[in-house]
């Protein structure tokens, strides 16, 4: 994807051959001439093997794939031949899993997408994976600067694949799944079931034991434009209160628990309010999670 544009220093002074070529922010590099590219380090060594030759650039922006060509120009300081862009191939975060289904093997975690930090857009993803990790510390949320848990990966701590990170969260499929008893399952509530009222949500905060924390859920929508923000939630338990001071990034993904029912995710804090913030659906969850289901069935076939 790229994630920024930079003028090439050239003999004839400053240009930029992919923003003159249309290339903007967001758009994600397919090919290049035929051949497919799938690193950065890849568009690189094509961009250098022109020797200032016009590439052909296969580009996807939203729902479109389109081709545009240009020539990279040479870099003075450099020595190398430039297109003017930046480009992310990976990213990693700490989120939290907000279930899996131990008899089919998947799991959905998040409740929103991972996007690009300086873009905004959804990550396009090739491959991934998700892995255990240790929580090792909390930067509390204050109003107008959001908290963050700190952790680190576990090594060796792969629990199964990523195969799909889109508006509603991740998705994929379970090598390995925790222990756990029948008393441990919990039905996923339909949208309807969902009430204004007391709730409580599950999160690993300072141990590697998830806990219970109190909440109320405040307000409920069916807004399916908003698919990610179907209710507030208000953080009222003390304990993670005077922990996290609310909501802090890394809880995305948390389950919200009510009547004895998976309810919801928590996905987005308010960022003037840390004590409140946005959870979607488990439901919705559940649709996209149906649809990994079939990609693994197909793909088994």
């Amino acid at each position: 994807m790229i994630v920024g544009m930079t003028d090439v220093d050239t003999e004839n002074g400053l240009a930029n051959p992919a923003e003159m070529a249309g290339l903007r922010l967001g758009d994600v590099v397919l090919k290049i001439g035929e051949e497919q590219v799938n690193s950065n380090e890849e568009i690189a060594a094509r961009i250098e093997k022109s020797a200032g030759k016009e590439l052909d650039f296969t580009v996807r922006r939203g729902e479109d794939v389109f081709t545009t060509s240009f020539v990279p120009l040479k870099s003075q300081s450099e020595d190398k031949y430039k297109a003017g862009i930046w480009v992310r191939d990976s990213s990693a975060g700490i989120g939290t899993m907000t279930f899996y289904e131990p008899r089919r093997g998947i799991y959905g975690g998040l409740g929103h997408a991972i996007c690009d930090v300086d873009t905004g857009e959804i990550l396009p993803l090739m491959s991934g994976e998700i892995v255990s990790a240790q929580i090792g510390g909390v930067t509390q949320g204050e109003n107008g600067a959001p908290g963050e848990l700190h952790g680190r990966f576990i090594e060796g701590g792969r629990l199964g694949s990523l195969l799909l990170n889109c508006e509603t969260g991740v998705y994929g499929e379970m090598e390995y799944c925790p222990d756990y008893s029948e008393d441990d399952l919990l039905p996923i509530a339909m949208k309807q079931e969902v009430v204004e009222g007391g709730a409580q949500i599950i999160s690993t905060i300072d141990t590697d034991t998830p806990e219970y924390y109190d909440c109320e859920i405040e307000k409920i929508f069916y807004d399916e434009e908003k698919p990610t923000q179907n209710m507030v939630i208000n953080i009222t338990d003390p304990e993670l209160l005077g922990k996290t001071g609310g909501i802090v990034q890394g809880m995305s993904g948390s389950p919200i628990i009510q009547n004895g029912k998976l309810v919801g995710a928590v996905t987005h804090v308010y960022v003037n309010d840390p004590t409140r913030g946005y959870g979607i659906f488990a439901e919705n969850m559940e649709t996209t999670m149906n649809t990994v289901e079939t990609r693994i069935l197909n793909k088994a076939s």
